[in-house]
């Protein structure tokens, strides 16, 4: 897996969990976006096979999850919120789009970034599946972890078989920094990827 260069603190899971309906919206549309973005570099790289059918399997566990958090929702009385942009994949994305604008060097920023926000994820899951005082947020987030540990690990396995190690290392120490300064500049909210809470 890459590298979290920064720890999140467990008073962001404390917050978090004051508004478990607004994480869990967050959240839904997190894993929409994950599907979105495989089918995304499926469709840019349909000549690279064992990449689309990697990917392909992911677009389907991420809906799988989408469906299960969904249905957590609804169970609450919830409804899915409009999902607004998240400035945590934004800042990633735009990190990316600076500069890289070979078709190669962009496939190998994207699959490390993927990587950055699965292991942040798994991160934060692990954070929630102990702390959260609700009992069905934790049990979601135990259940979770596995796969986003897998999809985590994934990312840069793909990179690895797709481009030279040395090549992979020196663009993930990089994307790694970007991920950690982006991170702590961000604001709290009932976010799967938001800043930290500040104290008092």
């Amino acid at each position: 897996m890459l590298r979290l260069r920064s720890v999140t603190p467990p008073a962001w899971a404390e917050a978090v969990c004051r508004e478990p309906l607004a994480l869990l919206s967050d959240h839904a549309h997190c894993e929409l976006r994950a599907a979105a973005s495989s089918q995304a570099l499926i469709n840019r790289h349909t000549a690279r096979t064992d990449l689309c059918d990697r990917l392909a399997a992911v677009a389907v566990e991420e809906m799988s999850h989408f469906r299960q958090v969904l249905a957590l929702i609804d169970e609450r009385g919830g409804t899915l919120q409009p999902g607004p942009p998240s400035p945590y994949v934004e800042g990633l994305l735009a990190a990316s789009r600076r500069e890289r604008t070979d078709r190669d060097d962009a496939l190998l920023d994207r699959l490390l970034i993927a990587g950055l926000i699965e292991a942040r994820s798994l991160e934060r899951f692990e954070l929630l599946a102990v702390l959260a005082p609700d009992a069905g947020l934790r049990a979601l987030y135990a259940d979770l972890g596995p796969s986003e540990r897998g999809h985590a690990a994934l990312f840069p396995k793909l990179a690895r078989t797709h481009f030279d190690g040395a090549r992979v290392d020196q663009r993930a120490e990089a994307l790694e920094e970007v991920e950690a300064e982006l991170l702590a500049r961000l604001d709290f909210a009932p976010r799967m990827h938001s800043g930290a809470p500040t104290a008092g």
